[in-house]
């Protein structure tokens, strides 16, 4: 349903009364010199300063309101905003973790890091003739093969931050996120999981065809589960784009080895691209030619108010 904001419900309510007040000022222009006309010399003197009294009161109302007005659609909004601390930088948070693994014991010390990631960065970061080796080399004024060895170097260094940052949550963690989805009617509950697709610039060199997904760019697969705070508690990936999110999660250690994650009716849920298990629990799937039906209807609408914390986590895992 849509919510009309209390910024707009004001302005609408200011644009309404301006026009009845120019519409009763119109009316009294065009009414009111009849009055004037019979009234001769003997016009009542009192009468007069009321009048005028009134019409000036009415300009100095219709002043304010236009005055409100412009000042509400100039602000975006009403009441001052506080200030919000913004997070630091992700680039910060793995230059301060990657100070260690950056390492050199030779006479011939390395860059600082952070030269070196904003070589990486740079390249990852773009596409087409952006990322070409040669237009990175010249803009940074180093080698080619520099280039390839900054680039890897950072890609290493990344990768073995992965058993420290990412970890399946212990058992009593697990109890914290049950509690949690307990309150919302899913008691047993330790994540949620889905499917997302990690854009590649170029076409793979081997098998580039299964690289090709539906949205019509080449990819890799990847399958993710969150817990409530949307903290990433577990990663699959590596498929090429072509691959369903079912049979990633058929060849992931979820499913290959559940009692090594899950205890006793612990389970995951998911949109209904996933087949229900004994640790998964998605939502209805309509059949061909069938209508769900209402309980399965709600049941839907309620996981997916759940479920849109995964869509946050990716979505701020991407940007």
């Amino acid at each position: 349903m849509v919510r009309t904001s209390r910024r707009r419900l004001l302005i609408t309510s200011l644009e309404k009364s301006i026009k009845d007040d120019l519409t009763l000022m119109a009316l009294n222009y065009l009414f009111g010199g009849d009055e004037n006309d019979t009234s001769g010399s003997d016009m009542d003197t009192d009468y007069e300063d009321d009048k005028w009294e009134d019409e000036e009161m009415i300009y100095t109302d219709l002043e304010c309101k236009a005055r409100a007005l412009l000042k509400i659609q100039g602000d975006r909004y009403l009441a001052p905003r506080g200030r919000i601390e913004k997070a630091p930088e992700m680039h910060q948070f793995i230059l301060h973790r990657m100070q260690e693994i950056f390492h050199n014991n030779s006479n011939h010390p390395q860059r600082p890091v952070i030269e070196q990631m904003m070589v990486a960065l740079n390249r990852l970061g773009c596409f087409g003739n952006g990322v070409a080796v040669g237009m990175i080399a010249t803009c940074y004024r180093i080698g080619h093969g520099t280039v390839e060895v900054y680039t890897n170097r950072c890609i290493m260094a990344i990768l073995s931050l992965k058993t420290t940052l990412l970890e399946w949550p212990t058992a009593a963690a697990r109890q914290e996120t049950k509690a949690h989805y307990g309150e919302v009617g899913f008691k047993g509950c330790v994540g949620l999981i889905d499917g997302s697709l990690v854009v590649l610039s170029t076409c793979p060199e081997k098998d580039g065809q299964d690289y090709y997904s539906r949205k019509g760019f080449y990819c890799i697969a990847t399958l993710l589960v969150c817990d409530q705070h949307k903290n990433i508690t577990y990663v699959f990936t590596g498929w090429p784009g072509c691959s369903h999110d079912m049979r990633l999660m058929t060849n992931c250690a979820l499913s290959k080895s559940p009692n090594q994650y899950f205890s006793d009716g612990e389970y995951l849920l998911a949109d209904s691209a996933f087949v229900p298990t004994l640790t998964t629990v998605p939502a209805y799937k309509r059949k061909r030619n069938k209508q769900l039906t209402d309980e399965q209807t709600d049941f839907n609408r309620h996981l997916s108010g759940v479920r849109v914390a995964i869509e946050n986590c990716i979505g701020l895992l991407k940007n």
